[in-house]
C-alpha cells in the first residue's frame, strides 16, 4: 500500500513539474527591447513660405527621408542595428482629379514623398522593424488646417501633438498618427516583431502610444 502510494505521489510530482515547464514554456515573458526618446538634430527641412491658399505641386516636396536619419532613429531605438532607408513616390491624384483631367502630370508626382525604414531590433534574426513616414500635402498652413478638419478622420491623442500643431489617430488598435505642422500634412506608421519592456507580447498599441510619438516630435522639430 506504501508502495503504491509511492509511485502515485511521484507520478504526480512529475505530472506537476511538467506542467509547469509547459507554462514557462508558452506563457509569453515581457520583453527587454527599450524605447527611447526623440533627440531631433538640428536640421531644418525649408518648406517654401505658402500664403492665399498656395499649394506646393508635389514635384517640389522635399525628400521624405531627409525627415528622419539613422541618428535620430537609433534615439528611439537604442538596439537598432541595420537601418536601411527606402524613398518611395506619391502620387497626389484623386479619382475626383482623374475623372477631370486623367493626362499625366509631373506636379501630380513625387519621388520620394514616402520613407520606409527597415531596422532589426534585439531578437530579431533579420530586420523585422519597420518604420514610414509618408508626405500627405505642402501648402498654406490656412489650407493644411482646412483640409484635415473636413477630410482626415481619426481620433484625437491622448497624449497632445508632440510638437506638431495637432495629431489624429486613424484607427484604434493599428493606429497611424496623422499630423500637421505649418505647411506640412503627414502620416507615419510601423510595425515589428518584438516585444517591447513591460508587455509580454508584440502589441500595436506599443507603437501607437509609445513608439509613433516620439517620430512625431522628431518631424515636427524639422518644421520652422
Amino acid at each position: 500500500m506504501w508502495k503504491n502510494r509511492a509511485v502515485m505521489l511521484t507520478l504526480l510530482m512529475s505530472n506537476v513539474v511538467l506542467l509547469t515547464l509547459l507554462v514557462a514554456t508558452y506563457m509569453p515573458s515581457e520583453g527587454d527591447v527599450a524605447i527611447g526618446k526623440a533627440a531631433p538634430r538640428d536640421a531644418t527641412v525649408n518648406l517654401p513660405e505658402l500664403k492665399g491658399g498656395a499649394i506646393l505641386a508635389a514635384n517640389q516636396w522635399p525628400d521624405a527621408c531627409s525627415f528622419v536619419d539613422q541618428e535620430e532613429i537609433k534615439a528611439i531605438f537604442p538596439g537598432a542595428k541595420d537601418i536601411e532607408q527606402e524613398s518611395r513616390p506619391i502620387s497626389v491624384l484623386s479619382i475626383k482629379d482623374f475623372a477631370a483631367d486623367s493626362s499625366w502630370k509631373e506636379s501630380d508626382r513625387s519621388k520620394s514623398g514616402q520613407c520606409l525604414y527597415s531596422m532589426r531590433l534585439p531578437g530579431e534574426t533579420y530586420a523585422a522593424t519597420q518604420f514610414w513616414f509618408r508626405i500627405e500635402a505642402v501648402a498654406d498652413p490656412k489650407l493644411i488646417v482646412g483640409y484635415e478638419d473636413r477630410l482626415v478622420s481619426g481620433s484625437n491623442t491622448n497624449q497632445g501633438a508632440k510638437g506638431a500643431d495637432h495629431c489624429v489617430i486613424t484607427g484604434n488598435h493599428e493606429g497611424s498618427w496623422n499630423c500637421r505642422k505649418g505647411p506640412l500634412l503627414f502620416t507615419v506608421g510601423g510595425q515589428s516583431s518584438v516585444t517591447f519592456k513591460g508587455v509580454s507580447a508584440p502589441a500595436p498599441f506599443v507603437w501607437r502610444d509609445d513608439v509613433l510619438p516620439e517620430f512625431v516630435r522628431t518631424i515636427a522639430a524639422k518644421i520652422e
